[in-house]
């Protein structure tokens, strides 16, 4: 027993091992194949990301060109206003005015002013803010709002915050911008952090303010007093120095890059050099400002270095700490795309396993199916020669003693009995296996007529008992007269195998009992046994051809496994059904329905049996 667990066990892992490995096989694929597919659209990525960020790169060094070629045309005035307007009209958006005056000191951008308590708002101004703050009527608001702007810029309010930008910005007009973005450069330095920060979300969101305004404004407020400071040692640098010391070309013009900045400078007349300068600052306004426009699902981003965003990037450097980097809108999408697909193949993936394990269960009950038929076989053969053997071998022994005349004449007629016994013995059997034959090819037919079923049942109980005379007597409840039309000799064969069946299953059980019931529609017999009983489990197969019981008794009883196969069959034939009653240590009853009565007419056909649950034989 050991040993069949064990092969069983070892047959099981290997079909398991079997089923398994083409799908572990193809999630090793699937996953080799989406990190190919990550990878590749990695790829595809970054170069996308590196041709945007020279593509940005050239088009910083067109814009550069263009205002290197307007600032070699343009005209400056002496004042330094005019040379403010003209820089102002000619820089591109990421780029800031810069003017050196004959000392080579900066003049543009200016110093921040020093800081100085704001004027106290007059008696009008704080009539006009608590107005605009609490009024709804919209032309007192509008006249308030005008007067506001136009007589008092530097009021504040209860919290201490400059009104001028929150009042412009509530309705800003395109007139209006101008002023908005020169009052926003002449006051950044007085400006909080918090007051710069949502001035500065407000022009984010400033539908008036053109492109190069907004940048104007951006820059002021990201700019901070340390800008300035940033540009004089950019000029400080030894690139600078040596390009101041070449001088200018032909031209007038003088180019040069700094570390964290590119500067664009023409000679004027009067000794002062005016031109453009690029640095960080106004590099990230002019990016916050929308320029240049970006592919979609791309954005560019300033950092010093180019150690910055991530290994998903394209990176340009303008200058020594001057790069630009452009990154992707969604840095998460092809992580999320990866998890997705992941979580797609592992679905796929259970599936398979799913299939796989049903396609192995399914395998396995039949081969264990097949394995079972085949030893049942084999042991029916097995069965069948015994069986055969033995009346064959009498019948010969009999033969012989006949033949050679060593039986007294007295003791022949016993002879002569026992000839007859063994030779119906052995064509019983050999109708049991005729009765196979056309039991499997559908083909087992009763001849029916009218009969008394209580008086075929009361001969098979009497042939059973002359067989088997040390068999207790067999206990009968049979309401007689039954009739039916019926084939007396399947009933008597369907009979005895039942009463056989118990005597190999339940030789304990005894003494038996064979019930007969005639109801208005059906006769019912029951075959009763006081045995072990029949689990659940072994009552859904013991009807079919071959199938035994996997247990010591049946082990250790001779048998074929035909013969409820056989009593299923006669019922069939008859278009009635079998079924076992029965709960183990309590004993078996098979129950065979007949359709009642003798209007049931030659032919009639009964409905398909339920699935039906006994012992072999």
């Amino acid at each position: 027993m050991l040993t069949e667990r064990a092969a069983r066990l070892r047959d099981l892992l290997l079909f398991v091992t079997l089923a398994l490995l083409p799908s572990i096989a193809v999630g090793i694929l699937g996953l080799r194949a989406m990190d190919g597919e990550e990878a590749a659209q990695r790829r595809e990525a970054q170069s996308a990301l590196d041709f945007s960020a020279e593509r940005l790169r050239l088009g910083i060094e067109k814009a550069l060109a263009e205002a290197d070629a307007a600032l070699a045309a343009a005209r400056f005035g002496p004042e330094l206003r005019d040379a403010e307007s003209t820089l102002a009209g000619l820089a591109p958006p990421f780029a800031a005015p810069l003017l050196l005056d004959r000392d080579r000191a900066l003049a543009l951008p200016a110093a921040p002013p020093a800081s100085a308590a704001p004027k106290a708002s007059t008696a009008h101004c704080n009539t006009l803010a608590a107005t605009f703050t609490t009024t709804k009527n919209p032309d007192t608001k509008n006249t308030a709002r005008n007067e506001l702007l136009r007589d008092c810029p530097d009021v504040r309010g209860a919290g201490g915050r400059f009104l001028y930008p929150v009042v412009a910005l509530s309705n800003l007009s395109e007139s209006e911008a101008p002023a908005l973005v020169a009052w926003i450069e002449g006051h950044v330095a007085s400006l909080s952090s918090g007051e710069r920060e949502a001035t500065r979300d407000e022009i984010m969101t400033a539908a008036a303010l053109g492109e190069p305004l907004r940048a104007r404004a951006l820059l002021a407020l990201k700019s901070s007093p340390s800008t300035r400071g940033r540009i004089l040692e950019a000029l400080r640098s030894e690139e600078a120095a040596a390009a101041l010391r070449g001088g200018p070309d032909r031209a007038g013009m003088l180019r040069f890059r700094a570390p964290g900045a590119i500067f664009v400078l023409r000679a004027l007349d009067d000794g002062r050099l005016a031109g453009l300068v690029v640095h960080g600052e106004s590099l990230a306004a002019s990016l916050d400002a929308g320029f240049p426009a970006m592919p979609a699902g791309e954005r560019a981003q300033f950092a010093p270095t180019v150690a910055s965003f991530g290994d998903l990037r394209g990176t340009t450097l303008l200058a020594p700490g001057l790069a630009m980097h452009v990154v992707p809108a969604d840095r998460t999408a092809i992580d999320r795309r990866a998890a997705r697909s992941r979580r797609v193949l592992g679905a796929i993936g259970g599936g398979a396993v799913v299939v796989s394990l049903g396609l192995l269960a399914l395998l396995w009950a039949r081969m264990r199916a097949a394995r079972r038929t085949s030893e049942l076989r084999v042991d029916f053969v097995s069965a069948v020669s015994h069986e055969l053997r033995t009346p064959v071998s009498s019948v010969r022994m009999l033969a012989e003693l006949l033949e050679s005349g060593r039986v007294e004449p007295d003791e022949q007629h016993e002879v002569f009995e026992a000839l007859a016994r063994e030779s119906k013995r052995l064509g019983d059997t050999v109708e049991r296996m005729l009765s196979l034959g056309r039991m499997a090819k559908g083909r087992l037919a009763a001849v029916r007529a009218e009969a008394d079923l209580a008086a075929v049942a009361d001969e098979a109980i009497v042939a059973f008992e002359e067989r088997f005379p040390d068999v207790p007597a067999i206990e009968r409840a049979i309401d007689a007269p039954a009739p039916a039309h019926v084939d007396p000799g399947l009933v008597r064969l369907a009979l005895d195998n039942l009463l056989d069946n118990a005597r190999k299953y339940a030789p304990d059980g005894a003494p038996y009992r064979v019930i007969l019931r005639h109801a208005d529609e059906s006769i019912t017999i029951r075959v009763e046994d006081r045995g072990p009983g029949i689990s659940r489990r072994d009552r859904k197969r013991i009807f079919e051809p071959f199938e035994r019981l996997d247990d010591k008794l049946s082990r250790e009883t001779e048998g074929s496994g035909l013969g409820l196969s056989l009593v299923l069959h006669v019922m069939r034939a008859h278009g009635g059904t079998a079924r076992v009653e029965s709960e183990p240590g309590r004993g078996a009853a098979f129950v065979l329905v007949f359709p009642g009565g003798s209007g049931v007419k030659p032919g009639s056909s009964g409905r398909s049996p339920r699935a039906l649950h006994g012992r072999k034989t």
